[in-house]
């Protein structure tokens, strides 16, 4: 297992961040072509990385198999999907939480579901967030940007 460093800054006593370190994981290919699109237009420093699959997030943030030579750095939080092949996302998210390494960083629920159920359960997990995706992208980016505003000025991250 490799060392982790820690981005939140030591000088910075309000916990805030200057720039998100952003991993995404969802298994649509459209979905993470918005994503990355909307991410480029707004003016929030960040730093997204995309994985397609639960199996793929663990590997990346345990820095195993094709992710064993990147640099150890936690993200600052998860976009996670719910709906995806072999380990969808309340399982990624159980085992997450469950680590405890891993269970420190926010996970924010980002599906298509508006289920109650679905809302439920990811609270029930462990997410500090669940968000439906909007259907178009001008109202993603708008979501991203309010995002982006909320996580850097009005959260405190650990």
């Amino acid at each position: 297992m490799c060392s982790f460093i820690s981005t939140l800054n030591g000088d910075n006593m309000n916990n805030y961040h200057n720039c998100l370190n952003i991993l995404l994981v969802d298994d649509s290919e459209d979905d993470v072509l918005m994503a990355e699109k909307a991410f480029s237009q707004i003016s929030f420093p960040h730093k997204l990385e995309t994985v397609m699959s639960s199996q793929d997030a663990l590997d990346y943030l345990l820095c195993r198999r094709k992710y064993a030579a990147r640099k150890a750095i936690l993200p600052d939080m998860l976009l996670l999907d719910i709906n995806m092949p072999l380990m969808d996302g309340f399982a990624l998210l159980k085992i997450l939480k469950a680590d405890q390494l891993l269970k420190k960083i926010p996970v924010i629920m980002l599906t298509s579901s508006s289920v109650r159920e679905d809302i439920t359960r990811s609270y029930e997990c462990g997410a500090a967030s669940f968000i439906t995706k909007p259907g178009s992208f001008e109202g993603f980016k708008s979501l991203i940007k309010d995002f982006g505003k909320y996580w850097l000025t009005i959260s405190a991250l650990p």
